[in-house]
Parts: C-alpha cells; sequence; structure tokens
C-alpha cells in the first residue's frame, strides 16, 4: 500500500515547528469541538507527540467517518506521550459566552497535561490565556488540516463530545442529539420549536428556531 502523502505532510510540518524552536522533541496540538453547536459543552484536547511518533493515514475528524476516528482515537492514547481534555458545560456557555467559553476550555487542556511541552500549536487565533502558560504559542490557521498533533487533538475531541451527545440523547430523545450532535439540524430546530429549549441548550438556540420559522 503506498503511503499517504496528506499524512507524511502533517508530520513533517510539525518535524519544521521543531526545528524552528530549537529542535524540541515534545510539541503539543490543542484544538476544540462544539463551537457551532447550539446544544452540549464545548469539548478541547491537547495531545503531546514526540518526533518518533507516526500514525498512518491520520487526518483531522471531520475528514474522517466516526469508525475512523474511533480507530484513531485508541492509537492516539496508545502513542501520545500525554493526552488531556477539558469540558466546558452549557450552563457556563451561556453564563460567559461562546468565545470566552471556546479560549477557557483550550486553556484548561493545555494546564492540565501532565508534561510540560515547551511548544503548544493551536488551531486558529492566538489564546490570550495561554499567554499566562510558561510555553510558546505557535498559532496556526486551520491546524487540523496541517499539523498531525493539532488533527490528534480534533479526534480526541471529538470522539469525546459525541459520547458525551450519545449520552444527552438518552436523557433527552426528542432532541435527536445522537444524531445531531447538537448542530442547528431541521429536526432539531423542529423540536425546539414545539417543545421548547432544554437545560443542555445554549441560550441563542431560539434565534435558530426564529430565522427558520420566519424564513419558512
Amino acid at each position: 500500500m503506498p503511503p499517504d502523502i496528506t499524512c507524511d505532510n502533517i508530520f513533517l510540518f510539525d518535524n519544521k515547528i521543531r526545528e524552528k524552536f530549537g529542535n524540541v522533541d515534545l510539541i503539543c496540538g490543542v484544538d476544540e469541538v462544539g463551537r457551532g453547536c447550539i446544544s452540549g459543552p464545548i469539548v478541547a484536547a491537547a495531545v503531546v507527540f514526540s518526533k518518533k511518533v507516526f500514525i498512518p493515514y491520520l487526518k483531522e475528524s471531520k475528514s474522517i467517518s466516526s469508525h475512523k476516528r474511533e480507530q484513531f482515537f485508541n492509537k492516539i492514547l496508545l502513542v501520545a506521550t500525554d493526552v488531556s481534555c477539558s469540558i466546558v458545560p452549557t450552563r457556563e456557555i451561556n453564563r460567559i459566552g461562546i468565545g470566552e467559553a471556546n479560549l477557557l476550555a483550550i486553556k484548561n487542556a493545555v494546564e492540565k497535561l501532565s508534561v510540560k511541552p515547551k511548544v503548544i500549536v493551536v488551531d486558529g487565533y492566538q489564546n490570550p490565556y495561554l499567554n499566562n502558560i510558561d510555553v510558546i504559542q505557535y498559532n496556526v490557521i486551520k491546524g487540523d488540516k496541517k499539523s498531525a498533533v493539532v488533527a490528534a487533538a480534533s479526534i480526541v475531541a471529538k470522539v469525546i463530545r459525541d459520547y458525551i451527545l450519545k449520552i444527552y440523547h438518552k436523557i433527552f430523545p426528542y432532541y435527536d442529539f445522537e444524531n445531531n450532535k447538537g448542530y442547528p439540524t431541521k429536526k432539531h430546530i423542529l423540536s425546539i420549536s414545539q417543545i421548547g429549549i432544554s437545560e443542555l441548550h445554549r441560550y441563542y438556540a431560539y434565534k435558530f428556531v426564529n430565522t427558520r420559522l420566519k424564513n419558512g
């Protein structure tokens, strides 16, 4: 079987980051899942890889099936130097806002690591919370597609969050959380319009309902 060029590239990308900061061995990738949802938590993951780690065919979470994500999830847990996860629940999102919750989830995931790498590769823009931690923050737009360690973090966060939404589905089956994972699908919005929001919904969920009803 020929090598996956995309996979090779994302690990080479990480090695260039290591070289940029003095040929460090351990680097951490962080990513979050759930920002675009109208219910459920924000989940962030931090994954630390050494330069010897290579996972064939690794890709970011959105471009692979749930079955593949779970396979990669298990592999990541086996080969990573360290993995941590942070969850910001709905009530906190409603209190501080989605943007702040997103930044907080990433900070908490990094702080929960037992290993402290020199470099944190962050998917997206600067996170001011990380400026108070003794690490180098290296920001990469669309980092989950470019960096292996960020792609790994995206998978860990996605698998954990999907599991949480499956549990929510057992408690509130009429919202179809198992299938929509908290995103504003047509069926999800219809359920809210008929029975209202639950304690797992973000306050702005009604905005999606009102827009859908207005537009027919």
